[in-house]
């Protein structure tokens, strides 16, 4: 018997240290908010403690179990308000820091308010100046293009009539040749002229609407810059290749010209070549001879062509025709649809955006002063 009752003694002991051990062990808040209430403390400690009915030893102990939980709980929570108190203040303390950075932001913006608004009219300003500037030059050339594209019209239909009555009337088949092909190179120089004209203004407005539009970084900077530059310089490259090419058309063109003038001359002067020329042109029977003397006095003309030659070139002459009726239809309807170019629109864009970065602008220093 008095074993069991030290047995039974021990046990409760060894309980109440271990309900004290793991409260103090734990700390914290979440455990006392699952502890029991009174009522479920008393008998859930009497169980656990072996304890069969509320004898007067039994509720003394019970009642000091309590009291040792008790005073458990608010040490755990007068370190839970006093660690609260901190952060508290630290909380406190940061919102302030807030406070001041979020007032010292507002006095910067203020100052420097005007002078970015007015920066963004003037870029706004600028941009539109140069869309109007490329829209004019566009039209001016689009117009000029016509005009060029009309005359190589001109220069088609005189070369195709100059080929075809060549056989009937030789020397002025080749007045019809020679002002085609002058037409023909006063046409190409103007068009090349025009588009020279157009893409150097473009280039040098999208360069200087470039420095107007906001950058975020100096990378970006350098970038743009070096794309800017690579795009004049391929332009460059571009437009010095074309006005090689059109100089070396217009060479040859002068030189066509000036054999089909001294073709017409000789023609006159010499009846009797003249004939062997037409023979030539039209049955193509002439001797080897015959024809040797023609293609040397004749050379590089209508009156040293085969018929078949001069139904090809014909056929060549007809197709440039249709392509530069074609073209002038298409540029017609373009003038009269205004002649905006596609780079003057992209310019009015970035306009646009410009003005919705401004009126965000407007809208925070309106909220920041009212």
């Amino acid at each position: 018997m008095e074993k069991d009752a030290t047995k039974a003694q021990e046990e409760r002991k060894g309980f109440i240290e271990s309900v004290v051990e793991d409260l103090w062990d734990t700390r914290n808040t979440e455990v006392l908010q699952v502890l029991p209430t009174k009522e479920e403390s008393e008998i859930q400690l009497v169980e656990r403690a072996g304890l069969s009915s509320f004898s007067p030893f039994n509720l003394m102990l019970a009642g000091g179990l309590l009291l040792i939980v008790y005073i458990i709980f608010r040490k755990v929570k007068d370190a839970s308000h006093e660690a609260h108190g901190e952060t508290t203040v630290d909380t406190e303390v940061a919102d302030e820091e807030k406070l001041q950075k979020a007032l010292q932001e507002k006095k910067r913006f203020l100052e420097v308010y005007p002078q970015m608004k007015q920066e963004l009219e003037e870029r706004i300003r600028k941009l539109h100046t140069l869309a109007d500037k490329i829209d004019k030059v566009h039209k001016g050339c689009t117009i000029t293009q016509v005009v060029a594209k009309s005359t190589c019209a001109v220069s088609g239909v005189l070369t195709i009539l100059g080929l075809t009555l060549a056989p009937v009337t030789a020397g002025f088949s080749l007045g019809l040749l020679a002002s085609g092909l002058g037409l023909w190179g006063a046409a190409a120089v103007t068009s090349a002229s025009a588009k020279i004209v157009e893409e150097v203004n473009m280039e040098l407005a999208e360069a200087e609407a470039s420095q107007l539009l906001p950058r975020s970084n100096n990378t970006e900077n350098d970038i743009k810059s070096n794309n800017t530059e690579k795009d004049i310089t391929e332009s460059l490259e571009k437009i010095t290749s074309r006005l090689v090419s059109v100089s070396k058309q217009f060479v040859k063109n002068v030189d066509d010209i000036k054999k089909n003038i001294d073709a017409i001359k000789l023609e006159k002067a010499s009846p009797r070549l003249a004939n062997k020329a037409k023979r030539l042109m039209t049955t193509g029977k002439v001797s080897a001879k015959s024809t040797k003397e023609v293609k040397k006095a004749f050379g590089g003309t209508v009156l040293a062509m085969t018929k078949r030659a001069r139904i090809m070139g014909a056929a060549t002459a007809g197709h440039s025709l249709a392509l530069d009726i074609v073209s002038i239809i298409k540029d017609t309807k373009h003038l009269q649809n205004g002649a905006k170019a596609e780079s003057a629109a992209k310019l009015r864009q970035q306009a646009q955006e410009l003005e919705q970065k401004l009126q965000e602008l407007i809208q925070v220093h309106d909220i920041l002063t009212q």
